[in-house]
């Protein structure tokens, strides 16, 4: 693991939440925020490379000019001295986002209690389909259990089906990413837990049926390791989360108008000048 990297990730997901939580210099913190994280993903690309992942390179080397895109709003929010709510709710939910995913991901006990307890749902309704699959001891990957120390994967095998649980493969990065957008959002409590009571266990609900169905093709020999997890699985993990997002649309407006408002960043005026022209 590389020490700095480590660093700008802590670092610049803290920064990007005091932005979000605190008034005094908060363009600044997120500013400085968006720098961080973004260099720190452009650290990653080395890795994906190395696994020939040339998908997850290609997204890491974009979030680099995305988040710098993001800090140079702020500069303008700052120049403006405005705080458009898309701003607050992109900062609070990537900063919450990140300190939720890289919390359990970084921390090997987390990471392997999670996993653990997929595997354990995945080979429940695996075995109602009539096999007799068990779960395999926890595998570290070589990391102690209170921080990671290397890239090595932490895995449960499920026995019998030559799959492997791996952190991947419990919806984390959704959830998390669902967590820290919803309770970002400027919205009333209520319609913010009803999104996160629907939206969180359906993702968790949706990645176990998603392993039990690989698991089910591939020893089956329907169809390829590859067809089921990147074609059939991802395929289906799309639709799901497409429904989701609509039916969070519908109980939480303001979700619907933060991604909005994303998408016309690049059409951005001082919100002064704006009222002054529709006036």
């Amino acid at each position: 693991m590389n020490f700095v990297l480590e660093i700008m990730v802590w670092l610049g997901a803290i920064l990007l939440l005091v932005g979000y939580l605190w008034d005094f210099k908060k363009h600044l913190f997120r500013l400085f925020g968006y720098i961080l994280l973004g260099i720190f993903w452009l650290g990653e690309v080395p890795y994906y490379l190395a696994l020939s992942d040339y998908f997850n390179a290609v997204l890491c080397f974009i979030v680099l000019p995305l988040f710098a895109y993001f800090g140079y709003n702020e500069f303008l929010s700052q120049k403006w001295e405005e705080d458009p709510e898309v701003m607050r709710f992109l900062a609070g939910g990537i900063s919450i986002a990140s300190l939720i995913y890289f919390g359990v991901q970084r921390i090997p006990l987390l990471t392997g209690f999670l996993i653990r307890i997929v595997a354990e749902h995945t080979v429940f309704f695996t075995n109602l389909l009539g096999y007799d699959f068990t779960i395999g001891a926890l595998n570290y990957g070589g990391n102690p259990l209170l921080y990671r120390t290397n890239y090595e994967s932490i895995w449960v095998p499920i026995k019998g089906s030559g799959i492997r649980i791996i952190l991947a493969c419990t919806g984390l990065q959704v959830m998390a990413a669902a967590g820290g957008l919803i309770t970002s959002t400027k919205a009333k409590l209520k319609p913010k837990i009803i999104s996160l009571l629907i939206v969180l266990p359906t993702v968790y609900i949706a990645n176990v049926a998603r392993n039990v169905m690989i698991i089910y093709l591939t020893y089956e020999d329907i169809v390829s390791f590859d067809m089921a997890h990147n074609q059939i699985a991802k395929t289906g993990s799309t639709i799901v989360l497409i429904i989701l997002m609509l039916i969070v649309f519908e109980i939480m407006p303001e979700f619907y108008d933060n991604i909005i408002s994303i998408v016309k960043l690049p059409k951005r005026e001082p919100i002064h000048q704006k009222q002054q022209e529709e006036s």
